[in-house]
């Protein structure tokens, strides 16, 4: 195990991958409470809560935004040891970054989790958790890049 092997990317993409798993377990939605919530499916967040974390809003993605979150630290782990891959390092973490990121868009900028669409607004661990997919996207890309990806050695389709 070669520590040094590590470069500014994956400790970049490992500090990505912590802060995202944290995000979860922070407000991502909030209540405005000016708004008169008379009906028990105006209460997203459970009735008289005004703040909804991902971990307990999400039963699915939460999951598979773990897992994008452990990608870094599995590209560190692959780099140290010294695996080889038939993949340039970095691809698949880019790839999970990648997917965080638009996952992460979507249910905050589409389709909030609100029935009634009663004054639900992001909250600061929404904005962490963008920001934190990000850092794995351009981590995994950097480390991509460095190991020979971006496509320099294939050969184009049917050359011998």
């Amino acid at each position: 195990m070669d520590f040094s092997k590590l470069d500014r990317s994956e400790l970049i993409g490992v500090v990505s991958g912590v802060l995202l798993a944290i995000s979860l377990f922070l407000p991502w939605y909030s209540l405005g409470g000016d708004v008169v919530r008379d009906e028990e499916a105006d209460w997203v967040c459970g009735v008289g809560s005004d703040s909804c974390t991902a971990w307990g809003t999400f039963p699915i993605l939460k999951w598979l935004l773990m897992l994008a979150a452990a990608a870094p630290l599995i590209l560190s782990w692959i780099v140290i040891r010294g695996h080889h891959l038939t993949w340039p390092r970095g691809e698949l973490t880019a790839i999970a970054g990648l997917t965080a990121l638009v996952l992460i868009g979507f249910n905050g900028f589409v389709d909030k989790p609100s029935a009634n669409d009663i004054a639900v607004s992001l909250s600061w661990g929404y904005f962490l958790a963008l920001l934190a997919s990000i850092g794995i996207f351009i981590a995994g890309g950097f480390r991509a890049v460095e190991s020979g990806g971006g496509g320099a050695r294939r050969k184009p389709p049917a050359t011998f």
